[in-house]
């Protein structure tokens, strides 16, 4: 039973630490107000420059957070 509980325990805190903050206001790192590339695939490692470009709606290169929040909505996070 105690080796149960100690594997429930490092299990619990394993998956603490794979869980990332992918709130706008962690990803944007610079505080600029908006995301770039390297920032957003810093807390969402599988985002690809095609998705990116496709949530950048204005096309300026950055993800603005409406920008981000909708994309994050498309991919059920």
């Amino acid at each position: 039973m105690k080796k149960t509980l100690i594997a429930l325990a490092a299990l619990t805190f394993a998956g603490t630490a794979y869980a990332q903050d992918t709130s706008f206001a962690t990803a944007d790192a610079d505080q600029s107000g908006d995301l770039t590339f390297t920032e957003v695939t810093a807390v969402m490692p599988n985002v690809t420059e095609e998705a990116f470009t496709a949530a950048d709606t204005d096309g300026n290169g950055t993800l603005s957070e409406a920008e981000y929040t909708a994309m994050l909505e498309k991919s059920g996070g």
